[in-house]
């Protein structure tokens, strides 16, 4: 489990009542599409970034930046388990932008 993102970050991002919805108010399920985040994000800053410094960070010493793009990752995967036939297009378009920046962080 890691700590770098906290449930109520997701509030600038996704209404509560979703989140719920799509976890069936199951933390758990957050935690591990948390973790499928950061190891996504991790597959592309390892070679260039301190990833145990970057993802260790909590409060106001996580990167806005980087804790944006892994929220917006980690709903991705959560709207993926629920119905991905009925992923909305915001959350697609938050997810390929997510892996672009990635990409070129990467470089």
């Amino acid at each position: 489990m890691n700590n770098f993102i906290q449930k109520e970050d997701y509030d600038a991002r996704i209404h509560t009542e979703i989140l719920n919805s799509l976890t069936r108010s199951d933390d758990a399920v957050i935690e591990i599409c948390e973790d499928r985040a950061i190891a996504e994000m991790r597959s592309y800053m390892y070679s260039r970034y301190d990833c145990d410094a970057i993802f260790s960070a909590t409060g106001n010493d996580r990167h806005p930046l980087v804790l944006m793009m892994a929220i917006d990752i980690a709903i991705y995967h959560l709207f993926c388990l629920h119905n991905p036939q009925k992923l909305s297009q915001i959350r697609k378009d938050r997810y390929d932008r997510a892996v672009e920046w990635l990409k070129s962080v990467s470089k």
